[in-house]
């Protein structure tokens, strides 16, 4: 039995969100009420003092402080790593000085990661505040599933009232100390101070497009249906999602079969990595039966080899997408690509929404 069994299922328990996140997600922006995750308390009692938790799940607006630092990290992002020294700093700082101590506290949220892996992160880096594993990217998507890190700003408000977003950093932040200031004055100022003339100021996160212009990208998915037979009808649905979805019927020998595509483009979750594009293909029972890369990348944003893609297709091909599996980066990810292969398989654990909205046309 897999021995990384256990852990995925208790981590898939850890945050548990209390709406459906849209899959276009705006980018969270001053002004925005910070979302009132559903979370599960973390088991270390030092955690749970700092925060102040008794009970066992816990929403955002129940943590005690006048104002709350949320960074959205991965364990495997080069620039998380490199923000734990100066974080670590500013939390020993807050810390340090009863007029802050309390009043304003600090969350990691790791998007894409596992217990262990959080675990083992906080240890190498000495990082003494509490982070939470986001093993399929809930809270990511729920604050725009843009490139970590990413940290938020919230002046809380009262228990049950969801903060308000004071503030939004994108990328690396080293400069703690002025960080800190500015958090006191966040702090100390009114609710209604980050509701002013904030959303209108701020551009809409865009939507992340094919890398590739329409006929090129129908060319590569007409060459992946064709693997299966000669195409006698080829569409692209129009869906309300959004979602980039062609179909063929496919005639091999005597018989014909409707089989279907998705081009997926996702977000890198760290902000020096390149976006995640690529095809896959599944039939009217929901099987994967094709993959093929369109952008895939691992450390540096080298490109995957013939081998890597292949090794991929194999953990891929033969699931369904109505019976998703947890990613175990210990077992599916391509070596140096864990982000990467969490995106891909995170992408298949939604195939179920689109098989629904593919149903309301009568194509499934």
């Amino acid at each position: 039995m897999n021995r990384h069994i256990p852990q995925i299922l208790l981590v898939l328990l850890l945050l548990l969100p209390t709406y459906t996140a849209s899959a276009e997600q705006s980018l969270i922006r001053p002004g925005d009420d910070f979302p009132e995750l559903q979370m599960v308390t973390p088991s270390v009692p030092a955690d749970q003092k700092y925060l102040g938790l008794t009970t066992k799940t816990f929403i955002p607006s129940q943590l005690g402080a006048d104002l709350l630092l949320v960074e959205l990290l991965n364990v495997h992002c080069p620039h998380c790593q490199m923000q734990t020294s100066s974080y670590n700093e500013l939390f020993n700082l807050i810390e340090a000085n009863p007029e802050t101590r309390g009043r304003i506290k600090m969350l990691g949220i790791a998007a894409g990661n596992l217990d262990h892996e959080v675990k083992t992160f906080r240890q190498t880096y000495r990082v003494d505040f509490p982070i939470l594993a986001d093993p399929n990217f809930y809270a990511w998507r729920a604050l725009g599933g843009d490139a970590t890190p990413l940290t938020v700003y919230v002046r809380q408000n009262k228990p049950g009232v969801a903060g308000i977003v004071s503030g939004v950093h994108q990328g690396l932040n080293t400069h703690y100390q002025k960080l800190y200031q500015q958090l006191t004055v966040m702090a100390a100022q009114d609710h209604a101070d980050f509701r002013r003339g904030t959303k209108g100021n701020i551009e809409k996160h865009p939507q992340l497009q094919p890398i590739l212009a329409d006929l090129p990208l129908e060319y590569r998915v007409r060459t992946a249906f064709t693997r299966f037979g000669m195409i006698e009808s080829f569409a692209q649905p129009s869906l309300q999602s959004g979602r980039r979805v062609y179909t063929a019927v496919i005639r091999r020998d005597k018989t014909r079969e409707r089989l279907f595509a998705e081009v997926i483009s996702r977000t890198s979750v760290c902000d020096i990595c390149h976006d995640v594009h690529f095809i896959y293909l599944f039939d009217r029972t929901a099987r994967v039966i094709g993959f093929e890369p369109l952008q895939l990348t691992k450390y540096g944003n080298i490109n995957w080899n013939d081998g890597e893609v292949e090794t991929m297709r194999k953990k891929v091909v033969g699931r369904f997408l109505t019976a998703p599996r947890p990613f175990d980066p210990g077992v599916d990810a391509i070596s140096s690509a864990t982000m990467t292969s969490a995106l891909i398989f995170d992408s298949l654990t939604r195939g179920e929404d689109l098989i629904s909205e593919l149903r309301t046309q009568n194509l499934f």
